[in-house]
């Protein structure tokens, strides 16, 4: 529709018209009136008309006010009660009374509606969630007030809740890295009766909420990263309860009802999207994982070297993050992936026949040069699903890529399958090397027994410098309490 041409914009001039018109032709009146001082009878008539042009004056001014006036006020309102209202007026476009144009007033208010459109239409443009989160952490702040954002999902049974997500803009010291990974059982939080009733909770004064009361752990790490205020909202899709969302301030009492309507707006397209993203990331992994499985499922010694290398590759990674080491590449999210795609390190087995896989004795040069293949298969795997995926504007598996093909290569160049050194190998496959030669020394394999933990960890420490990273040998051994508690877990000593 042609904005010069709109139903609105020519009742407007209708009956702008019809008023200029009518004020026109009672101030002639007037003039005739004065200047050729009619008879009494025609001074009636004058008078009339000048009656006459006034209800017409005032019939326009009605129906103005009943299609332009009304209409805004609803307008208006609806803005109101979803919290768009509270835009920043320009100040050089206020008047000296402070009043503002009306045509200014809405031109802020579209704005703002525009950026809201533009926030959720990108919120599905983003290669991972993580991007997603950050997205609306750079672009939300100018509808609701908040230093952090966090978010806290449902395990499968429904029984647990993970803090997953986390985002800030700096000032909330410790959070997320505090609080991510974190799980509850919900039953021990005051989060189970939202998520089933999915009500909205408002704490506008945190320290009087907690105030007399035994200090949950998330409740003291948020007071001690300085969280003063929250609003927390359920996570919902076509009904069924994922978790929840929180919006955290450092200031008291900034979170109102008013503000509800936006939020919950908000929080059903980041259902969606989380949602989205987790059900492809998941479909993609569990079939790759699946593949990882069967080639483990070939030797019956290494069943449970999966779920070991997943562990104690997290576990180094945390160690790194924590004592700050590699900070330029290891944040949470890379724990995250380190976790999920370490288990995919040996996935190219699946193309070594078994009479190499699983011979008992010492493999002959020929048969060795076949079992380094699996790195190469690993990889082509990988690669082919990566390139899949990528045609759907999403990237998902480089670094189980890097992992498959770089975890047999060695710090000082000996390794396999290109002979890289040093930092030529990527950070996630230098972490991945020592977990899977640390498992492999404390396991079963067909061609030995366990080594003892003492004996494993004399053999990582001689490797230094020369099979592993330098700085991942010492941070393991720095940490050795930490590695020997996970050590135990699995092997129930």
């Amino acid at each position: 529709m042609n904005k010069n041409n709109s139903p609105a914009l020519r009742t407007v001039k209708k009956y702008s018209l019809l008023i200029i018109l009518a004020l026109f032709m009672i101030i002639v009146c007037f003039v005739i009136k004065d200047v050729l001082r009619p008879t009494r009878e025609m001074g009636y008539l004058i008078y009339g008309f000048i009656g006459l042009m006034s209800m017409v004056i005032l019939v326009a001014l009605y129906q103005l006010v009943r299609f332009i006036i009304l209409p805004y006020n609803r307008l208006y309102q609806g803005i109101y009660e979803i919290g768009l209202d509270k835009y920043p007026v320009s100040p050089e476009l206020s008047n000296e009374k402070g009043l503002t144009p009306m045509v200014t007033e809405i031109s802020e208010m579209f704005a703002k509606i525009n950026d809201l459109i533009s926030l959720v239409e990108n919120m599905n443009n983003n290669a991972s969630f993580m991007d997603t989160l950050n997205y609306i952490n750079k672009t939300f702040s100018d509808f609701i007030p908040y230093n952090y954002i966090g978010i806290a999902l449902m395990d499968d049974n429904k029984r647990r809740l993970r803090a997953s997500y986390g985002v800030s803009d700096g000032t909330i010291v410790g959070l997320p890295d505090r609080i991510i990974g974190a799980t509850w059982l919900i039953e021990d939080t005051s989060l189970g009766k939202l998520i089933d009733t999915g009500e909205v909770r408002i704490i506008n004064d945190l320290e009087k909420h907690t105030a007399g009361k035994p200090l949950k752990p998330y409740n003291k790490v948020m007071l001690e990263a300085g969280v003063r205020s929250s609003i927390t909202l359920p996570l919902k899709v076509s009904g069924d309860p994922m978790g929840v969302i929180f919006f955290s301030s450092s200031r008291k009492n900034v979170y109102h009802k008013d503000q509800l309507n936006l939020l919950n707006t908000l929080a059903n397209s980041i259902a969606i999207s989380l949602n989205q993203n987790i059900f492809v990331n998941n479909l993609m992994y569990s079939s790759i994982l699946a593949l990882a499985k069967l080639a483990e499922a070939r030797d019956e010694d290494t069943g449970e070297h999966l779920d070991r290398m997943k562990t104690y590759s997290k576990v180094i990674t945390e160690l790194l993050y924590e004592t700050k080491r590699y900070s330029e590449e290891i944040d949470l999210e890379y724990i995250y992936w380190i976790e999920r795609y370490s288990p995919l390190h040996d996935i190219g087995k699946v193309g070594i026949p078994d009479g190499i896989l699983l011979k008992p004795g010492k493999l002959t040069s020929e048969e060795f040069d076949k079992m380094k293949q699996h790195t190469l298969y690993g990889a082509s795997v990988l690669r082919a699903a990566e390139h899949n995926i990528k045609e759907h504007g999403k990237s998902l598996f480089g670094m189980g890529i890097e992992i498959a093909e770089g975890h047999h290569e060695k710090w000082d160049g000996s390794g396999y399958p290109y002979g890289k050194k040093c930092l030529e190998i990527p950070l996630s496959a230098r972490i991945v090397a020592v977990a899977d030669v640390f498992d492999a020394l404390t396991s079963r394999r067909p061609y030995k027994e366990p080594f003892s933990l003492e004996e494993s960890l004399r053999i990582i420490e001689e490797g230094k410098g020369k099979h592993f990273d330098p700085v991942i040998v010492d941070t393991f051994v720095e940490n050795l309490d930490r590695m020997k508690e996970v050590y135990r877990s699995f092997h129930n000593i």
